[in-house]
């Protein structure tokens, strides 16, 4: 009697369950593999990412700027303007139809699309429905998080064995995929391993993952690590999530436009007067007047003003949504224009001013604009972050209607509101 063909795999929730585990024992300690995983970064078809690879490259084409795109011939990148000539095409028709084409060219090719969900708003939530939740239990990146597509039939990575400063899921579309990982301690003992591409020897101290369509692959950041293949073709999505800024860069890049604002035209010298550089013996003890006057300024700062300067660089920080880059928008506003959010997960964050009770700041992929609180700015973004659609001209008022127009096209040209 035959068996019975297997059960399908359970599917693997990403629940609250889960990311507790994660974040207590895996982010940024160990490897994972998860398989045939539940998210819908996995539920987009192959035949959608080759239309957003055709529509991105297209506009690529038209502005004759491969920027975005990378790609690898037998392990060296190519040159810019090469790069426009290798791009997906609506002809090839799929991805595999792209990969026919390639191979019949380069018997080995990596092409690599950074952030390629960026062409379209309605495929960004499935991105930060993942990066919603792994913020919440990991903690926001001081830096950002980028995602990429990878494909290709590259036996290894163009660059060899590396390591990156950013924690690494990875979602693989087509194809199986492997990747290889050391410690950075064995890396340590062995220097000859760095972008290696032959490394038979060390295979022993490696780790080995294996992922396939509808799994997910997660190794952190001080892992090094390499792709490997047999030729067949793969494409796979990466999300990276960059750890290397210490809080530390966060407060000092905080506080430097508040000092340059207090310091004013002093700032911009270039040579210091000073009295006397040092005694006879070299000891250094008195402060040219310069610095005199910086010290006062840094007293009188008033916690008001130390608070609103942390909090716009936070709210700047915290729009971007853990992201590199966000979504531009283009669309016209006038008072005749009806508006809505571009999505629901992405409200317009604003805050009142701690140190003027007429002023507000609002904030969206991290363009920051500051408003009178008595306008009718402030109404239309409580409506839209509420879900509402609304009427621009039923909120602003005549005698600051430029002034919060101009406002709300710098928050539409920053991708706050849908396009349509």
């Amino acid at each position: 009697m035959a068996k019975p063909p297997p059960s399908p795999a359970t599917p693997a929730l990403l629940d609250q369950k889960f990311w507790r585990n994660f974040a207590k024992n895996v982010w940024e300690k160990k490897a994972l593999v998860l398989k045939s995983v539940k998210s819908g970064l996995l539920e987009m078809t192959d035949a959608e990412i080759f239309e957003l690879l055709v529509l991105y490259a297209d506009r690529c084409r038209e502005l004759n700027d491969p920027t975005g795109f990378k790609f690898f011939i037998d392990g060296f990148k190519a040159e810019e303007g090469d790069v426009l000539q290798v791009l997906p095409e609506k002809e090839d028709k799929s991805l595999l139809g792209y990969h026919t084409r390639m191979k019949a060219m380069f018997p080995d090719y990596c092409l690599v699309c950074d952030e390629l969900l960026q062409v379209n708003l309605k495929k960004q939530p499935l991105l930060t429905e993942f990066t919603d939740e792994l913020y919440r239990h990991v903690g926001f990146p001081n830096r950002f998080s980028e995602m990429g597509l990878y494909l290709g039939n590259y036996r290894k990575t163009p660059f060899g064995v590396h390591v990156d400063s950013c924690g690494v899921f990875s979602f693989p579309v087509a194809g199986v995929k492997r990747f290889r990982l050391w410690e950075p301690e064995y890396v340590k003992k062995n220097p000859s391993l760095d972008r290696a591409f032959k490394y038979d020897k060390h295979k022993k101290a490696s780790q080995l993952l294996e992922v396939k369509p509808g799994d997910m692959a997660y190794w952190p950041s001080s892992a090094w690590h390499i792709a490997e293949s047999d030729g067949s073709f793969s494409a796979t999505w990466s999300l990276g999530v960059w750890v290397d800024q210490p809080h530390k860069e966060m407060v000092s890049n905080s506080l430097k436009n508040l000092l340059n604002k207090k310091i004013g035209a002093a700032g911009n010298k270039v040579t210091t007067a000073f009295k006397n550089l040092h005694s006879g013996s070299g000891e250094v003890s008195e402060l040219p007047e310069a610095y005199r006057q910086s010290m006062e300024l840094l007293k009188n700062l008033t916690a008001e003003e130390l608070q609103e300067t942390f909090l716009k660089s936070w709210m700047q920080h915290i729009s971007m949504q853990g992201f590199k880059t966000i979504p531009s928008t283009a669309k016209k506003i006038t008072a005749k224009s009806e508006v809505r959010l571009r999505s629901e997960r992405s409200l317009i964050l604003w805050q009142q001013s701690l140190t003027s009770k007429n002023k507000i700041y609002f904030c969206f992929g991290g363009v920051l604009v500051e408003s009178k609180k008595s306008g009718g700015l402030m109404k239309l973004v409580k409506a839209l972050n509420a879900g509402e659609t609304c009427l621009v001209g039923a909120f602003l008022k005549s005698s600051s209607l430029t002034e919060e127009l101009d406002s709300l096209q710098a928050l539409t040209n920053a991708g706050a509101l849908a396009n349509s």
